[in-house]
């Protein structure tokens, strides 16, 4: 009797768990079903965002490269094509701050995004080259609500969604390419958002920007001191804060611009400064140091004579000259739109070695971050 009892009880519960194994089965089945079907699905979106990013970084060097050989405005970046044939739109100031890629003016080959579409692209109106740039001009285009401005953005903007169609005639017409608040022509961007949007974007930050414009123009400027040394055995007198002249007691100021009608003898430059070194006022931006020992009354930089000292600064511990770009306004310095005066160098220069005009010649290489922006080039050795 027990034992037709304890078989009674045992068969269903037996039958309970292959059913539970059946039904576990199943979820499991069904659940890997979804997962490699997301896989599947995720893995072409991974190698669209990858392929998207080449493409739009290389964009956004080809921009950085435009801005940076200009010999009109060092800084100036293309106006947007508006009609869609690869060139820039120009009519003064732009026509449209917002559109194309101008890829035949940046001598790119027509990039498109994986989408097979082309590119499009937002300037800040600031940088379109009809007014001067320089380390105080501020950018305004804001991506995600951020605080730091950015001078453009690029967009790859993926397959047409619902509402977009592309017919030929309406390939200029921004809503049918970009999403959200990418498309409406004002200041602010964003990279997602809770509707419907495939935009894929990268942006040039004006503080980086700024810096990489400073040392390009640093680096011209240095080309020009090396021309007059090789021309004349000594380097120019600078000119006072807020000066253009040559001045033969000063060893640090501003790079001048005129030398022969203040520090006779001494020839004007070699090679003419540039057309926009003056009307960018860069000549006011721009700190320049030379050693005593290169002098026109020391020429050939004599060898125990006094010289440019540089704090962290590479090479021999003798510096002929440098010189420092102001870098970009920080909190409590003044500076009035230039060409206007400075009060004094603590609102050019952030480094209290940099900025306390001494005859010491003694000055800090320091990293840019937010105590100090300045950027030293060393113009020799």
């Amino acid at each position: 009797m027990l034992k037709r009892t304890s078989t009674h009880i045992c068969f269903p519960n037996r039958q309970r768990g292959v059913a539970l194994l059946m039904l576990l089965t199943l979820f499991v089945l069904a659940a890997s079903y979804t997962l490699l079907k997301q896989l599947n699905k995720e893995q072409p979106d991974i190698l669209r965002s990858s392929s998207n990013a080449k493409v739009l970084n290389a964009a956004k060097a080809a921009l950085m490269g435009y801005a940076l050989k200009s010999t009109t405005r060092p800084g100036e970046l293309p106006c947007p094509d508006t009609d869609n044939d690869g060139d820039s739109n120009v009519a003064g100031a732009c026509t449209s701050y917002l559109g194309r890629l101008p890829w035949r003016t940046l001598g790119l080959a027509d990039p498109r995004d994986t989408s097979g579409e082309r590119l499009w692209y937002a300037l800040d109106a600031a940088f379109d080259g009809t007014s001067p740039i320089n380390s105080d001009t501020a950018a305004s285009l804001l991506l995600d609500g951020g605080t730091e401005p950015y001078v453009a953005l690029v967009f790859a903007p993926g397959e047409a969604l619902d509402g977009q169609s592309r017919p030929p005639g309406a390939q200029n017409t921004v809503s049918r390419y970009l999403e959200d608040d990418n498309n409406n022509g004002d200041l602010n961007y964003v990279s997602s958002s809770p509707n419907d949007f495939d935009d894929q974007l990268v942006g040039i930050e004006a503080g980086k920007f700024i810096q990489a414009v400073e040392r390009r123009v640093l680096t011209e400027l240095q080309r020009h001191l090396e021309t007059y040394y090789i021309d004349n055995d000594y380097y120019p007198y600078p000119a006072v804060l807020n000066g253009t002249s040559c001045d033969s007691t000063l060893t640090q100021g501003h790079l001048p611009v005129i030398i022969n009608a203040t520090c006779s003898p001494a020839p004007d430059w070699s090679v003419a400064l540039p057309a926009w070194f003056t009307a960018d006022s860069w000549n006011r931006l721009i700190w320049y140091a030379i050693a005593p020992a290169c002098t026109q009354t020391s020429p050939g930089c004599t060898p125990g004579g006094s010289f440019v000292h540089v704090n962290n600064a590479p090479g021999p511990v003798d510096k002929h000259a440098i010189l420092i770009s102001a870098g970009r306004i920080r909190a409590g310095q003044i500076r009035p739109p230039l060409p206007l005066p400075l009060a004094d160098l603590t609102h050019l220069l952030d480094s209290a070695e940099n900025a306390d005009d001494h005859p010491d010649l003694l000055f800090d290489l320091l990293p840019i971050n937010a105590a100090s922006n300045d950027q030293i080039k060393i113009v020799a050795p």
